[in-house]
This record gives C-alpha cells, sequence and structure tokens, in this order.
C-alpha cells in the first residue's frame, strides 16, 4: 500500500486534491487508519489516478470523469472520446486562426495603422435586388437550432416538390442581439409562390460579403452601417444573410461565405 504521501508524488496530484477526490467519490483511498486518520492507496490505484489525470488534460469536467469511471458499457469511451477529439480539433482550428489574426495585427501596428483599420478593406456594394419568392419559418430561436429548422424547410421542399434556387437566408426581426431566443425567420429561396412562400421584397440595398467564420460577421455589419451612415442611407427593413457556402458545403469555418443585405433608402 501507498501512503497518500507518496501516491501524490507517484501521481503528481497534490494531497489536497486527493482528499476533495475522496471528498466527492471521484477516487476514494483504499484504506484509513481509524486511529491515525491516515489515508493509503493501493497500487492498482495508480492507473486511475493516472486515468483521471489524462481524461482532465482532455479537458473533460470531474462530473464527466465520474461517469467514465461509472459506465462500463462496451464502445461507450470510445464514442465519448472521439467527440471530445472533434471538440479539441475545432478548438485548435480556433486558436490557429486567432494566432493568424494576432499575426495580421502585429503586421498592422509594425506599419503605423490601426488594428482595425482592415474593416475599412471590407467592400461595399449599392445594387438593386429582385422581389423572390421564400420559403420560410419565422419564430422565437436560439442560434443552435438554425441548422435543425434549414433542415425542416429543406425536406418540406423536397416533400412538395419546390424549387430551389438560392442558398438559404436569415433575416433578423428583433432589434437586439439575444442568441437564446431571437426573432429569426430561416427562408430558402424559390422558383415559384406556393402557400408556404411569402415574397422577399426587392429594392436598394447596401450588400457587403463576409469571407470566413460566423464570428467576423460583426466586422461586416460595422462595415455596412458605417458606408450607410457616411453616404446618406438609412436601413428601410431589418438586414438579413444568405449563407452562400456554410457547413454545409464546405467543411472550413475559414472557407464559408455570407452575404449581408441592408435594404436601404435615402436620407
Amino acid at each position: 500500500m501507498l501512503s497518500i504521501g507518496e501516491f501524490s508524488r507517484i501521481c503528481g496530484v497534490t494531497t489536497r486534491t486527493l482528499r476533495y477526490y475522496d471528498k466527492i467519490n471521484l477516487i476514494k483511498p483504499s484504506h484509513i487508519d481509524l486511529d491515525s486518520g491516515y489515508r493509503f492507496y493501493d497500487l492498482n490505484q495508480l492507473r486511475q489516478m493516472l486515468f483521471i489525470n489524462r481524461l482532465k488534460d482532455y479537458d473533460f469536467s470531474l462530473d464527466e470523469i465520474a461517469d467514465f469511471l461509472a459506465v462500463k458499457e462496451s464502445g461507450w469511451l470510445e464514442r465519448k472520446l472521439q467527440n471530445k477529439q472533434q471538440e479539441l480539433n475545432q478548438k485548435a482550428e480556433s486558436y490557429q486562426r486567432r494566432s493568424f489574426e494576432l499575426a495580421l495585427d502585429l503586421e498592422r501596428l509594425h506599419k503605423g495603422a490601426d488594428i482595425m483599420s482592415f474593416i475599412d478593406q471590407i467592400e461595399v456594394k449599392l445594387i438593386t435586388t429582385e422581389p423572390q419568392f421564400i420559403l420560410h419559418s419565422r419564430q422565437k430561436m436560439s442560434i443552435n437550432e438554425f441548422c435543425q429548422i434549414i433542415g425542416k424547410l429543406f425536406a418540406l421542399a423536397g416533400k412538395k416538390h419546390y424549387k430551389i434556387i438560392g442558398a438559404p437566408i436569415s433575416i433578423y426581426h428583433d432589434k437586439e442581439f439575444d442568441p437564446e431566443n431571437n426573432d429569426t425567420e430561416l427562408a430558402l429561396p424559390v422558383a415559384a409562390e406556393n402557400e408556404d412562400t411569402r415574397i422577399l421584397t426587392g429594392g436598394l440595398c447596401v450588400t457587403t460579403t463576409c469571407y470566413g467564420p460566423y464570428t467576423k460577421l460583426s466586422e461586416t455589419y460595422t462595415r455596412g452601417i458605417e458606408w450607410l451612415q457616411q453616404n446618406g442611407y438609412a436601413l428601410a427593413s431589418p438586414p438579413y444573410e444568405q449563407y452562400v457556402k456554410g457547413p454545409d458545403t464546405v467543411k472550413s469555418p475559414d472557407d464559408f461565405i455570407t452575404q449581408v443585405y441592408f435594404p436601404v433608402k435615402k436620407v
């Protein structure tokens, strides 16, 4: 048997942490001396403790780790690890993207430019759009529900043989941003009017394009709104986004293309 100090040193875990793990029933001493209160661990608990350390290193929570230790179902551990691998890969891509953006910021500073000056390079166009029929669904929803609802619209179009002629669209009807409960209309452009469609009004629009992950959309909106104010235009109706290339067509968020439309009027 190993004393708590020996077990702590071998596993690289403080005795304070081991006592906490005992308290939450994650890993308990195999024996506690009733007279001294000293804790002792079996040799076979070394690998269990290292397994816990390994899962912590993968960013699993202590509750998740407790489930790992309790569930004995064949294949469950493998599925959980595969999901975590996908999550970590996404984080790695995000960190790589941030590192690249940071390098660009440093380069701008080195040249004496403002860090946010890249927004000025976002192209803005003033165009006239044509009215179009859209198969749509408007409701209070969270951002996480987008794909599910768009999927239902595609399914409805397939069931009723509606011809889709463009990329998915989202229209935000709330005046403020609420990612959990936003009044959002999701839509698919279709070739003809039917019982499930409405007309998306055409007219004068300012348009900008976001290249890359959706986290960059705020930069695109900023450029568009600045252009409106600088050139004497105001919004005529809520802006909308069209996902020219998204997760359904490309693998990397770096390859996303999102067109943002600002219906406008001259003031």
